[in-house]
């Protein structure tokens, strides 16, 4: 979809006539905010000034304004396309700014901007416009067929040359390799670089097609995901996880050519491999060239997964875009638009997505069968953290009929082996005992699998450092969510600076922040923080240093739980659009967090290590732990 389309010439005149408004409100009936307006007014004419530079730019090229990128709600701010002497088509996406200055941080591909007094990040212009090249260049069909070139720069035509340095610091040389940011002095620069590649124009309707075309992951992006998935032993499929991907693949195929739309619903506990197989569904079906996407909630664990596979490819942008949220397809989604939707972590979709505290849609789930052919949800309805958990079986069933689908639910989609926790289902069934108040029965099964409670929580942070150093470079500590994120948004330059007062955990000697940013769990740097629920559900690591908060005590002879420990900001409980908590929703609170602290002690691999802020429910948790064979003596000698 584009905003706004024509020729180079009529682009001209409408920006000389200030037409450009007009013409995409006519067309669109998209009502603009200030800063939307801010650019029309200013950014639009200073492209057009730019490329009078060069005369030899032919007045028939193709521009459009505003073009949304498929797979994502994203927009282009300015895209001409055309074809060189050879008859080669090409196309150029211009990405807009009107920042006069940024500064630089350690992380490349983000930069701060200044927005009224506050320090914002952002995403490197440079890289905001290679990331729309490269989705374009790797799922348009017609641009994969008929070998048109995508090319990428950004425009900062209000950028002062005295803060070039900072746009250009070396930490973004990758980025600015892949999309030259030209800025205020620059004019002429930017006319040569669009000369050198639109010299007439094309025999296709470039534009058109790439913004309606068909999306099709390219050759080139199923081929880097394979690579990464065969061999590793990391997302090797064992036991009935083959048998749920074999029936699954085996289905989905056999209904691509359906006149009906179909649901599958796959059951599983935690570590039972869900999101391994999602993965080797969306490498085959990539590699089949069907229009398929990785889908999930939570941005955390899209983002880790995205940092995961392909933290050793160069080019990693192109496989970014198979990981989608699920919060894009309120809008501009069209029916049966994707091959096959593969959900992870169903349990966490919500009704309405979320936006800058905005709501926006009416239903996730029915929105994501809406736009594909087929739909795989893989879900534990166990897992649900948030009163705003919209992903229930029940819910699912209730979009598919709705959307006019058939729902397969099928036994054989059920995932029974948990590998998670060495294992262990023994304690797997002690931890329910625990947390839900449950009679424990031993199997008599060998348990080996640490889990120790803690007295001095510095001494379990040093066990869980010397664990990250010696053999077990996963390991982290985690906290239930009862400490005030004070130092979200913070720049991470001023992170290291902050006295331990102004940490967001202090208990007695120990302070610590949480964790800086969204993946947390991949970051190798992460050690000295300290992650949430939203960093680490989904994911796996060695050893786990657990705090236990206050919002889980012992009294009466049986654990309790306390929302009022919670921070006021936290909005796990409150439902939407209320600014409080509705005691009514005591007892669903209640269960939230018991399922909060079972996916927390659920994480480590080889051991969970707790520290239990409660002094009764540590007194009463080390009387219960005794039943777990100590692998490590080193560690319990700390305790």
């Amino acid at each position: 979809m584009r905003a706004y389309s024509s020729t180079l010439k009529g682009f001209y005149e409408d920006i000389d006539s200030d037409q450009i408004e007009n013409k995409i409100k006519a067309q669109t009936n998209m009502n603009f905010g200030p800063s939307q307006l801010r650019a029309f007014h200013n950014s639009l004419p200073a492209i057009a000034t730019a490329l009078k530079f060069n005369q030899n730019i032919p007045l028939d090229a193709e521009v459009a304004l505003e073009m949304r990128i498929p797979l994502t709600c994203k927009r282009i701010h300015f895209i001409i396309a055309g074809a060189d002497d050879k008859n080669k088509d090409h196309a150029i996406i211009v990405e807009l700014k009107q920042w006069e200055k940024v500064k630089h941080t350690d992380m490349p591909d983000i930069v701060t901007v200044d927005y009224y007094g506050r320090n914002t990040e952002e995403v490197h212009p440079s890289w905001q416009a290679y990331s729309y090249k490269s989705t374009i260049s790797n799922f348009n069909e017609f641009v994969e067929q008929n070998d048109v070139e995508i090319h990428a720069c950004a425009f900062l035509h209000n950028y002062r040359e005295c803060y070039k340095e900072e746009l250009d610091n070396p930490i973004y040389k990758e980025g600015i390799e892949k999309a030259y940011p030209y800025i205020m002095n620059d004019y002429f620069k930017l006319a040569e670089f669009v000369g050198k590649y639109i010299k007439k124009p094309s025999k296709n309707n470039i534009l058109f097609e790439i913004s309606d075309g068909k999306i099709k992951p390219s050759k080139n992006l199923s081929d880097s995901l394979a690579k990464i998935l065969e061999g590793n032993k990391e997302f090797e499929l064992i036991d009935d996880q083959r048998i749920v991907y074999s029936n699954l693949y085996k289905n989905i195929i056999a209904n691509l050519s359906s006149p009906y739309k179909h649901v599958y619903i796959v059951k599983g506990g935690m570590g039972t491999g869900k999101t391994l197989i999602s993965l080797q569904l969306l490498s085959a079906f990539v590699n089949k060239g069907m229009n398929t996407f990785y889908v999930a909630k939570s941005s955390y664990i899209k983002e880790a997964y995205e940092k995961k596979l392909t933290k050793d490819i160069p080019d990693y942008q192109k496989l970014r875009s198979l990981f989608l949220g699920s919060g894009q397809f309120y809008k501009d989604s069209n029916l049966n638009e994707f091959d096959c939707l593969i959900v992870d972590e169903a349990h966490r979709l919500t009704k309405q997505t979320k936006q800058s505290y905005m709501f926006y849609g009416n239903n996730q789930i029915q929105e994501i069968i809406h736009a594909a052919k087929n739909s795989v949800f893989f879900i534990d309805e166990n897992q649900s953290i948030d009163i705003k958990d919209y992903g229930t079986i029940e819910n699912i069933k209730a979009a598919a009929k709705a959307e006019h689908a058939i729902v397969d639910d099928n036994s054989k989609y059920t995932l029974r082996s948990q590998f998670r926790c060495n294992g262990s289902d023994e304690y797997i069934a002690w931890l329910e005992s625990i947390l839900y108040n449950k009679p424990f029965i031993k199997s008599g099964e060998k348990v080996d699998y640490d889990i120790k409670v803690f007295d001095d929580l510095c001494k379990m942070r040093d066990v869980i450092i010397e664990k990250n150093k010696t053999g077990n470079k996963h390991s982290r500590m985690l906290s239930g969510d009862v400490f005030p994120w004070k130092t979200m948004g913070m720049p991470k330059s001023k992170l290291s600076d902050l006295s331990d007062d102004e940490k967001d955990i202090n208990i007695g000697d120990f302070h610590a922040i949480w964790n800086k940013d969204k993946k947390f769990a991949v970051d190798p740097t992460s050690i000295d923080e300290v992650g949430c629920i939203h960093t680490s559900q989904g994911m796996d690591f060695d050893y786990v240093g657990l705090i236990i908060g206050d919002d889980f005590i012992y009294r009466d002879g049986l654990i309790q739980t306390d929302y009022t420990k919670h921070p006021e900001k936290s909005g796990e409980f409150k439902r939407p659009h209320k600014q409080r908590i509705d005691p009514n929703d005591k007892i669903i609170i209640d269960r939230l967090i018991r399922n909060t602290y079972k996916v927390l002690m659920t994480r480590g691999q080889k051991g969970t290590y707790l520290y239990i802020m409660d002094e009764p429910l540590r007194f009463y948790i080390k009387g219960k732990s005794s039943l777990v064979h100590v692998r490590d003596k080193s560690a319990s000698e700390l305790v």
